[in-house]
């Protein structure tokens, strides 16, 4: 038989694999879909009510699964038992490196937050070794917080996930491009497990559009919408595609990098090197330009390392202060701001115009300084959405804002992480041990 053949033909299933298959088919369930009993899990999943009731038990002995009562009556006969989702001593990690900012958030198997912190940080000035070296830091923070968590059970890291704004080489865990970080060829998930010693736990590193646009399908706003698109609103402008409930990442996974669509030739310099991108018209950089002109720093309004700009916004400080800042202008009246404003919302409004005329998404979700600044954005934005959508009524999009502000990339990541346990729970056993701290 020639290599050809052979690797058409399908091979047999051996029974660890459908054990795995049949613990995720149950894990999933409880996860998507909430509480439910045995019965109906068995029979939305195809599957006899004592194989579900034996999964079940390995489940509850491994943690992950617990009784929840009262129980509920099914029509005629015993009442039933409901489950639920459990994993509290599974610790999910997910991180994130972006211009102004580092940020770790941790949650349980099924979802709680139990530890979120961000830190104001130049990832710029200290360079891509600084950087992790201080991601893992704050990494330990969190560890050594939670080491002591009083779940039952011994607490056990399950993996962390890194978001990073740029191009990723997810299976060589490496950052290939980061142009707003100015990172190329940074194996950042390899430094980090050397820094940390997390053991097992799998340490990996993801775009951040991508991420947050997983934790908007899951636990945002907009949860379970199939056909969605997020967009970040940071120094960079990142795109994350959910297409028929599925991330949309491309050949290589360099997919959604919808900040590098040229919109005008002869618009500023984006951080790429080439002119009038979508990132250089509507970034955090490129409000702060336009709201003070004149201002110091490299693009006008508060410097990076310098004092503050014309109105006093901060200078230093993570992208919700500046935005915060711009919004108390615009509350006053400041005209140079809401000018700017306008100006930002009518190109988010074109750009999301493009996006809309490509993929046909149910929604445009705005996330990052947007969320703070929606009340002038997204007049102007929705109405240049509207005008350059080729559908009437821009194909059923919704342009909106995200609810989950700036830690969607970080929840993105945990999310990522449970869900590795969540498709194989064996995974666990060679994990059974307390968090570095």
């Amino acid at each position: 038989m020639d290599e050809t053949a052979a690797s058409v033909i399908p091979t047999g299933t051996g029974h660890r694999e459908i054990r795995r298959n049949n613990l995720e088919v149950v894990l999933r369930h409880l996860s998507l879909a909430g509480p439910d009993s045995r019965a109906s899990i068995a029979s939305r999943a195809g599957l006899t009510r004592s194989t579900i009731s034996r999964l079940v038990g390995e489940l509850i002995d491994l943690g992950l699964v617990r009784e929840t009562g009262p129980p509920q009556v099914q029509g005629i006969g015993r009442p039933a038992t409901m489950l639920e989702l459990d994993g509290r001593h599974v610790l999910a990690i997910g991180a994130e490196v972006n211009v102004d900012y580092l940020a770790v958030l941790v949650t349980d198997l099924a979802g709680r937050k139990v530890y979120e912190q961000r830190r104001a940080y130049d990832a710029i000035a200290d360079g891509p070794g600084h950087s992790i070296t201080a991601l893992a830091g704050l990494c330990r923070e969190a560890l050594g917080t939670l080491a002591g968590l009083r779940v039952g059970r011994q607490p056990i890291v399950a993996g962390l996930t890194v978001a990073v704004p740029g191009l990723v080489d997810a299976p060589a865990r490496v950052v290939t491009l980061a142009p707003n970080l100015r990172w190329s060829g940074v194996p950042v998930a390899d430094r980090l497990r050397e820094l940390l010693q997390l053991g097992p736990a799998p340490v990996s590193v993801a775009n951040d559009a991508s991420l947050a646009a997983v934790a908007e399908y899951r636990v945002g706003g907009h949860a379970g919408t199939p056909d969605l698109i997020y967009i970040t609103g940071e120094v960079g402008i990142g795109g994350g595609i959910i297409v028929a409930g599925r991330p949309l990442r491309g050949v290589r996974g360099f997919g959604g990098e919808v900040g590098h669509m040229r919109l005008d030739p002869s618009g500023p310099v984006c951080g790429c090197g080439r002119r009038g991108c979508w990132e250089a018209l509507i970034g955090l950089h490129a409000l702060l330009r336009a709201a003070f002109p004149g201002g110091p720093g490299q693009h006008g309004g508060p410097g990076r390392h310098g004092g503050p700009g014309r109105h006093g916004v901060p200078a230093g400080e993570p992208p919700e202060a500046k935005a915060a800042a711009v919004a108390r202008l615009a509350r006053a009246g400041d005209a140079d701001v809401l000018t700017a404003l306008a100006g930002i919302g009518r190109w988010v409004g074109i750009g999301a115009a493009n996006l809309a005329n490509v993929f046909n998404p149910r929604a445009i979700i705005l996330g990052g300084y947007f969320t703070l600044l929606a009340d002038w954005i997204l007049p102007p934005a929705a109405r240049a959405l509207i005008e350059g959508a080729l559908a009437p009524d821009a194909g059923g999009c919704t342009l909106t804002t995200s609810s989950l502000g700036f830690s969607a990339a970080a929840r993105g990541g945990a999310i990522h992480v449970a869900d590795q346990i969540i498709s194989d729970p064996a995974m666990l056993d060679s994990r059974s041990r307390p968090p570095a701290s």
